[in-house]
């Protein structure tokens, strides 16, 4: 479990007896003359008093030795990320009542000083360190801030420390948008014209890393409005260059932004947000696979190959429009909601959540499909098979292989449709079968 600090006096407390690596760590920085700033989104969420589970560093020089060395003296894992800037982690735990585990990141400077370093990130937010002795001796330690992030943190604005900082990593321009969603801040215009200068150059950047700052971005509760910025901008159309979001995809992504789960499945709230917030990917929940589902519902097979996107995550995608189109042409019989339930699956209520917002479903129909599956489906599942492949050779002297198989299907097929009950009722069954 990650723990998190939100304030100067609760980032010094990790260096009581419970949690004493900051003490650790700033007796081992003093020791070896080595001077460590705070620096980054550590900095911007300590301004912010916003909790973070991570502590972000930099140095000038030697940054992989000093890291390894501090880790091999407090026994913790020592995690290289990266040769150039040279980073490192170390994972530290405390020892409250609740485990915790924090994740120190190390970055050695990318500039010949400090205020070279903080003029290369991303924003002006990001571009703000505190020198590790201030945190430790002061409660209002001196903030090292070449890019004035303090003032664009009161007025809740984000921009570019300059033009140059998109060139050198084009993924910028999308995470300027993410970070506008998560904050709930406004991008300042001169740095939308910038991005709209400079979209071109975002193809430069790998599909895995456009991926990952995208489905972060949809991550976010209210994510529609930025997203759509991002397309105003320029940048969905160079990602996605033969794909076409329709007016009425924008509307319904904000529509579900707003009503996840309809009112008539409120009773089920409780177990429905655990299956929406569940991982499939790093970065992907079905919560946000359903809302790009929704964005691009026309291209699913397009977006997982351009977007590199898991298997299980594609499989997800596809069991979303399929499902749709299911539900679309049917009458709701009883028969046809059981096919439903059964070739969805475990995704049946995140196909429902997904139809309910392209057409909406009545209520009436959304509960006879719940109780279909709570009442007569889920009962049969726990069952399991009346009869296995096994028990049709050993006792009908048949060959393994199709025959089987397909005997088992329509057993199977039968026991959900409510026909066959027992285990006597589909020995019977293949009895009439195997006379026939």
């Amino acid at each position: 479990m990650n723990s998190a600090f939100h304030n100067i006096q609760e980032l010094r407390a990790l260096s009581d007896m419970r949690s004493p690596f900051m003490r650790q760590l700033f007796e081992f920085a003093t020791f070896h003359k080595v001077k460590l700033f705070l620096v980054g989104g550590s900095v911007r969420d300590l301004l912010l008093n916003r909790r973070t589970t991570d502590i972000d560093f930099t140095l000038q020089s030697d940054t992989l030795t000093f890291v390894r060395q501090f880790a091999d003296s407090i026994k913790a894992p020592f995690i290289p990320l990266e040769e150039n800037p040279p980073t490192a982690r170390v994972i530290v735990s405390s020892l409250d009542s609740v485990p915790s585990q924090f994740q120190l990141d190390f970055t050695q400077f990318r500039g010949k000083t400090l205020a070279d370093d903080l003029r290369l990130r991303d924003l002006t937010i990001n571009a703000m360190a505190i020198p590790l002795e201030a945190i430790m001796e002061s409660d209002n330690p001196e903030v090292i801030d070449p890019c004035d992030g303090q003032s664009d943190l009161m007025s809740r604005l984000l921009q570019f420390p300059s033009e140059q900082v998109i060139v050198d990593d084009p993924l910028r321009m999308m995470r300027i948008f993410r970070f506008a969603a998560q904050l709930d801040f406004e991008m300042s215009k001169v740095s939308f014209k910038q991005v709209q200068k400079h979209q071109h150059l975002l193809p430069n950047v790998s599909q895995e890393r456009i991926r990952d700052e995208l489905l972060k971005t949809l991550n976010v509760e209210k994510s529609a409005p930025h997203l759509l910025q991002m397309c105003k901008a320029g940048l969905i159309a160079q990602v996605f260059p033969t794909v076409n979001i329709l007016s009425d995809y924008w509307d319904m992504l904000d529509y579900f932004e707003a009503y996840p789960i309809p009112t008539s499945l409120d009773s089920h709230r409780d177990e429905i947000n655990p299956y929406l917030n569940e991982d499939i990917a790093l970065f992907a929940n079905r919560k946000s696979l359903i809302k790009l589902c929704l964005l691009f519902q026309d291209s699913v097979n397009d977006i997982g190959n351009l977007l590199k996107l898991s298997r299980k995550s594609v499989q997800f995608l596809k069991s979303l429009v399929s499902g749709h189109q299911l539900l679309l042409n049917s009458n709701y019989t009883r028969y046809e909601i059981i096919d439903f339930l059964r070739d969805a699956v475990s995704d049946w209520r995140g196909i429902l959540l997904f139809s309910t917002v392209i057409h909406p479903i009545s209520s009436e129909r959304i509960h006879k499909t719940v109780d279909i599956y709570y009442d007569h489906l889920l009962p049969i599942m726990k069952q399991g098979r009346l009869i296995t492949g096994g028990d049709l050779i050993r006792d009908f002297e048949l060959k393994e292989g199709k025959e089987v198989g397909m005997l088992l299907e329509q057993i199977e097929k039968r026991q959900f449709y409510g026909e066959i009950r027992t285990r006597e009722e589909a020995i019977q069954f293949v009895e009439d079968i195997m006379r026939k």
